[in-house]
């Protein structure tokens, strides 16, 4: 009989965002079972912001390449996860570090299951040898629980965030324009020319511009080409900030990124843009219409899982395809 169940999921941040609803609908399934989600910094945050009432989750959040670093900073970490007496562990991630993590518990025969990632049909979409929607990463997460004996059926509502943030204007926009990789960028002035556009299409409408520190000094620059109408967010928010603004917003205009999952868990509505990826890939955002997800129908794509692969003809046409009108278009429609 499992009474405390391990999780883990250390990295990236969309991924850990896409854990929150199967570990919320665990721990409302399951109140007798005590849940600690070991994850990232910045993953703790999502959790604190969007389950900070559940009562049965504790949350971890370590900087694992830094205070965990090689296969004695792994040892010292297992055994303090041992010390805390987990009866089975969940391991939502599964590469070499969770996998070292994974054979010490075996070793002291912990029941653990983890992630199946589809390896080999995500290779097979990408040489377009298979056109399928595969799972999503939250039904092969909720698949770990299954092996465990922990059925999970998804009930997580997303809910706005309790928030004293005043928004500047009838009609509210959030922009997040930027991505780890070049495949999943949306050409700058092409953005820019999606916000011109909105503005001059909608009245009363503000533009929110959210991203990183990194980002600051560029989204400064977009914003003041209209202060009075844009505001930029960026290295001037927590992550907790950005999630209780994306909860208020009509609607966030977002890459396959973070931002798009962070929205999804507040129950923002958010239209992506998609190129070197795609959404069968299984990671779209959780109870996202899909007539929001924007993308060209070209036969080099998907090239990529997580978009890191260079474009081979050079000019990332599966995103300078995507004209500004019809970001617009689908924004504006209800």
């Amino acid at each position: 009989m499992i009474q405390k169940l391990l999780v883990i999921r250390l990295s990236a941040l969309g991924d850990i965002a896409m854990t929150v609803p199967v570990v919320a609908s665990l721990c409302r399934q399951y109140p007798d079972i005590e849940v600690t989600m070991l994850t990232s910094r910045m993953g703790e945050k999502i959790y604190r912001a969007v389950l900070a009432d559940v009562t049965n989750l504790r949350v971890k959040g370590i900087d694992v390449k830094r205070d965990y670093h090689g296969i004695g900073g792994l040892n010292r970490l297992y055994h303090e996860l041992k010390a805390e007496g987990f009866d089975a562990v969940a391991d939502l991630h599964d590469v070499l570090r969770t996998k070292w993590l994974n054979l010490r518990f075996s070793l002291h025969r912990t029941p653990k299951a983890h992630i199946d990632k589809g390896r080999a049909d995500k290779k097979a979409l990408v040489a377009h040898k298979c056109q399928e929607q595969l799972k999503t990463s939250i039904e092969r997460y909720r698949e770990v629980f299954g092996q465990l004996g922990l059925p999970v059926t998804l009930d997580f509502e997303p809910q706005p965030l309790a928030s004293d943030v005043t928004l500047a204007a009838t009609n509210n926009i959030g922009i997040a324009p930027f991505a780890q990789h070049r495949g999943k960028i949306y050409p700058k002035e092409q953005m820019l020319r999606v916000i011109a556009l909105l503005i001059s299409r909608v009245a009363d409408l503000h533009i929110y511009l959210l991203g990183g520190p990194d980002e600051q000094a560029e989204l400064d620059a977009w914003a003041e080409r209209n202060p009075s109408r844009i505001t930029n967010t960026a290295g001037r928010q927590t992550l907790a900030d950005d999630l209780r603004l994306m909860s208020r917003l009509d609607c966030i205009i977002s890459m396959d990124s973070a931002n798009m999952h962070m929205a999804s868990l507040v129950g923002c509505r958010a239209v992506s843009i998609w190129g070197a990826t795609d959404v069968r890939a299984g990671f779209f955002g959780y109870r996202q219409r899909p007539e929001d997800a924007v993308s060209l129908p070209l036969e080099c794509r998907p090239c990529s899982i997580y978009g890191n692969k260079p474009c081979k003809f050079g000019d990332y046409r599966c995103m300078t395809g995507i004209s500004p009108e019809i970001v617009v278009e689908r924004v504006l429609s209800k």
